[in-house]
């Protein structure tokens, strides 16, 4: 696993891959004007798509959609575990420092607008975060004009990447007698996911 990934690339890795869908919960800054500076700040869960696409979705009013109106490209970060290391729990690490994983996308926004291809996104979205809730139930008749309601108040949105930077920053200078100690330590003070990924990167 890489500890640093610079080069412009837009493939996602095994492990890159394995964070977006575990921590899906991004943050995504978008710029107000044409150039890349990035300021508006949004909070949204993605799904990502078999083609390697992100999925989304946000209320019409928030202050990202308005932002790629004007400029379509986004900074999508994505953080995975992360959590503090002790210097007590190997003699290799003399001081204190913080293990993570985040994964940063530079992306570019597509709209749905078609209602039956919103509807579409929308229920692969539910079938992915809430895969026991009967969507089709709630597509009902009945229920067409809250659904339609519901559709008009959002923008469903694809995410086409662009370029991706990872940090994996997972001790993996140390011997692997210290990054199994790191394990160990991570696991027992609750940090459990780190821990799976630290043994990962051994």
């Amino acid at each position: 696993m890489n500890n640093l990934k610079t080069e412009l690339n837009s493939k996602l890795s095994t492990e890159e891959k394995a964070l977006l869908i575990t921590y899906p919960f991004a943050q995504l800054l978008a710029s107000s004007n044409n150039h890349d500076e990035f300021s508006a700040l949004v909070y949204c869960p993605l799904q990502l798509l078999e083609n390697s696409t992100l999925l989304g979705h946000l209320p019409n009013n928030n202050p990202l959609i308005k932002a790629i109106s004007v400029n379509p490209k986004v900074k999508v970060i994505f953080t995975g575990p992360h959590g503090y290391i002790s210097p007590r729990w190997h003699s290799e690490q003399l001081v204190p420092t913080w293990n993570y994983a985040t994964v940063s996308l530079t992306c570019r926004v597509n709209c749905i607008d078609n209602t039956e291809d919103k509807l579409k996104a929308m229920e692969k979205m539910s079938r992915r975060f809430d895969p026991q809730w009967d969507f089709a139930e709630f597509n009902n008749v009945s229920n067409e004009k809250m659904v339609q309601q519901m559709l008009s108040a959002i923008t469903v949105f694809t995410l086409a990447i662009i370029d991706v930077s990872s940090k994996f920053k997972l001790s993996q200078n140390r011997s692997a007698a210290c990054r199994a100690a790191f394990q160990q330590n991570l696991i027992a003070t609750g940090h459990i996911d780190l821990g799976k990924i630290q043994q990962a990167s051994q």
